[in-house]
Order: C-alpha cells, then sequence, then structure tokens
C-alpha cells in the first residue's frame, strides 16, 4: 500500500482518520489502488449546476451520475460544474474536493443511497495525497445530504 503515515483529528466538527498517501488520489481507481480499499468503499464528491443553482453529488466510486435520472428527481437537469467553477467555489481543486468542507456543507448535498452501505467510506481530503476515513454517519449528520439515488 502506499500510506506514509495515519492519524485520527476533527475536522469542522466530523472524526476523520487521515491517511497521508505517496500516490495522489484524484481518481477513484488511484485512491482504491493507494489506500488498499475497494472502489465501492471510495466517495466521490462532485459538483454540479442546476441551472445557476450549485450542488454537491457525493457518488460511490463506482457509480456514475445518470443525467436522465437527475433531471427527472431534481426537476431540471444538471451539468458537471467546470475546474474553474469547482475553485471559485470552495477553494479546492476538483481532485482534492472533500465533503467535509465548509463550502460543501453550504450546499445543497445529494448522497448515493449505496454508500450507507458501509459503516465508513473514504473520501477526497482537501489535497491530491490525501483521504479522510470518516464514518458514514458522521458524514451524513454533518452534511444532512437528501439521499436520492441519481445514480447507474
Amino acid at each position: 500500500m502506499g500510506k506514509t503515515s495515519t492519524w485520527r483529528t476533527i475536522v469542522d466538527g466530523v472524526e476523520v482518520e487521515v491517511l497521508e498517501l505517496n500516490d495522489t488520489v484524484e481518481t477513484v481507481e488511484k485512491a482504491s489502488r493507494a489506500s488498499g480499499e475497494p472502489p465501492t468503499k471510495i466517495a466521490k464528491t462532485l459538483v454540479v449546476k442546476k441551472g445557476d443553482e450549485y450542488l454537491v453529488v457525493i457518488a460511490r466510486g463506482d457509480r456514475k451520475i445518470d443525467y436522465k435520472k437527475a433531471s427527472k428527481a431534481l426537476g431540471h437537469s444538471i451539468t458537471l460544474a467546470s475546474p474553474l467553477e469547482v475553485r471559485n467555489l470552495t477553494g479546492l481543486e476538483p481532485g482534492a474536493l472533500t465533503p467535509i468542507h465548509g463550502a460543501v456543507k453550504r450546499l445543497r448535498v445529494i448522497l448515493d443511497p449505496a454508500l450507507l452501505e458501509h459503516e465508513y467510506i473514504l473520501c477526497g481530503a482537501g489535497a491530491f495525497n490525501r483521504l479522510y476515513k470518516v464514518k458514514t454517519r458522521d458524514l451524513v449528520a454533518y452534511l444532512k445530504p437528501e439521499v436520492i439515488d441519481i445514480f447507474k
């Protein structure tokens, strides 16, 4: 595995285990390889646009947004935000985006129900070589997301 160190800390009120890695983790595949966890335990944090509104979508690593389902469920089509929009909105790079972040918490958050199957998940940690291991229930309590299946 590519872990150089791990430690526990509190980030914005959420207890996490920080995994510092030798490799970058900007994709689910890289995060899975570096952490030794399967893609199903990796959560990807995406920013999408619904008209003029930005939303955060947190998907299980092996799933993708189903844009037809999303359009039906949200009453409007959505598009992926550009890297510049993500940076301007959150101050973070798209491949390092973490759901445990004030800018994310202030937005409407859609959570993949498939993530609820796991006691803990790994997610971005604000840097290209770090992941947070967080209890799923703690992440849900922090974000208060809408759990909607808009995935395939």
